[in-house]
C-alpha cells in the first residue's frame, strides 16, 4: 500500500494520482469501452498527463478532495480512479468513478464508493453528495442505488443528458 493513501477497504486503497500515473489515467481515459458512458476518450497520454497536473492543484486548493488514483491492495495493482470533487456555485459533492474492465463485476465501485461516502459524511457534513450516470449505465445506477443514492432529477453532463443521484 502507498505512503499516500487517502481512503482504504478491506480490498482497496486511494491515493492522489501523481504524474507518475499517467498511463494508469490513460487506461481509463484512452479506453473507448470505459468512456463510453462518460465522454470521448482522449487519444494520447499527454492529455492524461495534463489532467493529473490540473488535478494536483484543484487537491490543493480542495483539501480532501480530488482524483483518485484506486488500488487492489493484495496485488498492489492499479484498478482505476475515484472523483471527489465540488460542484462549481453549490456547497454539492460529486463523486463519480471508472475502473480498467478486468475489475469490472467484483464489487470494487460499490465499495469504494461506500467509503467515499462514510469520509464525506464525516468530513463534509450537511453537503449534499451528488453522482452523474448516463441512464443507459445500469450498472453504475445499480452501484448508486446500493450505497443508498436515489435518481432525483436529469442535467446535461459531458455529452448528453445524465441521472442525477443524491445521496439524502
Amino acid at each position: 500500500m502507498s505512503s499516500g493513501t487517502f481512503l482504504e477497504t478491506q480490498r482497496l486503497y486511494l491515493r492522489l494520482f501523481g504524474e507518475d500515473d499517467v498511463q494508469n489515467l490513460f487506461r481509463i481515459e484512452g479506453s473507448a469501452e470505459v468512456m463510453a458512458y462518460i465522454r470521448k476518450p482522449v487519444t494520447e497520454p499527454a492529455k492524461s498527463l495534463e489532467r493529473i497536473r490540473q488535478e494536483a492543484v484543484y487537491a490543493t486548493e480542495y483539501e480532501g478532495l480530488g482524483l483518485f488514483a484506486c488500488f487492489e491492495k493484495a496485488a498492489d495493482t492499479y484498478i482505476g480512479l475515484v472523483k471527489i470533487k465540488h460542484i462549481d456555485d453549490t456547497d454539492d459533492i460529486e463523486i463519480g468513478y471508472g475502473f480498467v474492465p478486468e475489475a469490472w463485476g467484483k464489487g470494487y465501485a460499490t465499495e469504494i464508493t461506500q467509503k467515499v461516502i462514510e469520509y464525506l459524511k464525516l468530513n463534509f457534513t450537511g453537503r449534499k453528495i451528488i453522482a452523474f450516470v448516463q441512464e443507459e449505465n445500469t450498472a453504475s445506477k445499480h452501484v448508486l442505488e446500493k450505497v443508498g443514492m436515489t435518481k432525483v432529477d436529469t442535467a446535461y453532463e459531458g455529452r448528453a443528458d445524465a441521472v442525477v443521484f443524491e445521496l439524502r
